[in-house]
């Protein structure tokens, strides 16, 4: 079997340590080494990546000006030529067999966007903080993206090159760049599948403080995304009920999570989640009666 040459796309924002830790595992992969390459797409970060970071994986850096994730990613996609993409990101861990499990699964009919499973893990497993308790159940529900929302988080995604020139590039960093551009993959009929063993480890969030600031933020995405469709307020105030009312199913993952033991640790996981809804009701009932931005 001829393998596809694969180029790695990976965003990188002044996060110098955990950089080194995952190209570290991009160069301990299983997939050959002269079948995929290694690009850092650097976002502005305060001092150089050194050389010595980028060594174990053979990786160079492109510099990207404007913020985002999409936009790096995008920069990345452009000054490469391999068949296949794979994305994650500066703070991810990939299991050794990642780029040789998303080959093989890309390889598959009906497969066209490989989904890949996010392992979220505690800085210390024999003590974790609340917020890592709540990350490591709701930080990345890969899963649930793939099979109800239809899109792959962008920390773990494979793709033909081909496949995603058709579908076009990430928005920038206004918008949820990976849901938007799943949702116009599955309009033009792309099957985007959640596949297990493609694996990366992803840090959970330390702090209550952290958890506030991507709610944050992923309601200023998520508003801006809805922006751009009719009825904006009215969809945006049903949203905003729905987040209001009694957390239930939340309440039901909370239990029935592997990813937690005991009650001590699921009880204190609920009571992050509570305040973690209670930040978005409050972001999102701001938003409501805000100017709609224009585009």
């Amino acid at each position: 079997m001829d393998l596809p040459f694969v180029d790695v796309v990976v965003p990188h924002l002044d996060d110098h340590h955990r950089l080194a830790l995952c190209l570290a595992d991009l160069a301990a992969q299983s997939y050959p080494a002269d079948r995929f390459s290694v690009t850092v797409v650097d976002n502005g970060s305060s001092r150089p990546v050194e050389q010595s970071v980028l060594a174990p994986a053979r990786a160079r850096v492109l510099t990207e000006h404007r913020r985002g994730c999409g936009s790096a990613r995008n920069h990345g996609v452009d000054d490469t030529a391999g068949t296949i993409l794979a994305f994650t990101d500066s703070d991810c861990r990939p299991h050794p067999d990642w780029l040789l499990n998303g080959v093989k699964r890309l390889a598959e009919p009906g497969i066209d966007v490989v989904a890949g499973a996010i392992d979220v893990f505690a800085a210390d497993e024999a003590a974790p903080t609340d917020a890592e308790l709540f990350d490591k159940v709701f930080g990345f529900e890969a899963r649930r993206y793939a099979e109800r929302k239809h899109f792959a988080t962008g920390a773990n995604i494979m793709v033909s090159r081909r496949v995603f020139q058709v579908v076009g590039p990430f928005r920038d960093g206004t918008l949820p760049e990976d849901l938007d551009w799943g949702r116009r993959a599955t309009r033009l009929g792309y099957r985007i599948v959640f596949c297990p063993e493609v694996k990366v480890r992803h840090p959970a969030r330390r702090t209550m403080a952290d958890l506030r600031k991507k709610a944050e933020r992923t309601c200023w995405h998520s508003r801006n995304l809805m922006a751009e469709q009719p009825l904006f307020r009215l969809r945006w105030a049903i949203y905003t009920a729905a987040m209001a009312s009694p957390p239930l199913i939340k309440l039901s993952q909370i239990l029935a999570s592997p990813a937690l033991s005991g009650w001590t640790q699921r009880r204190r996981a609920a009571r992050a989640m509570l305040r973690v809804r209670g930040w978005k009701v409050a972001t999102m009932l701001r938003f409501l009666v805000a100017p709609v931005p224009r585009a």
